[in-house]
């Protein structure tokens, strides 16, 4: 992992946790390969402490962002300098997404 990476959380998102009452956010990776073609792609989540404690267990980083942390997985992805977490509402669902993190 680049040491010069930035997170960035956005004020929606950062409103968004204190409402859910979690602090971090997870970045997985998600694999389908049940059809004729394999699908992977990066999942991003909010989590509480207890899951913290589990991820850490797996050997997830733990990077800090003053609220709380941001738990990268243990095999390589590629970073950007600046990594952003922004709140996508559609319709009633909130999900989070990323700029900055690919596969």
């Amino acid at each position: 992992m680049d040491q010069r990476m930035n997170i960035y959380i956005t004020p929606e998102l950062q409103e968004y946790m204190r409402r859910k009452g979690k602090r971090h956010i997870s970045v997985e990776v998600a694999s389908a390969d049940h059809s004729d073609f394999d699908v992977t792609e990066l999942y991003f989540r909010i989590i509480d402490d207890r899951t913290v404690g589990f991820l850490k267990k797996k050997r997830y980083r733990a990077v800090e962002t003053g609220e709380g942390y941001v738990m990268l997985p243990p095999y390589h992805l590629q970073y950007d300098e600046n990594v952003t977490f922004r709140l996508k509402k559609v319709l009633v669902f909130h999900t989070v997404t990323a700029d900055g993190i690919r596969l």
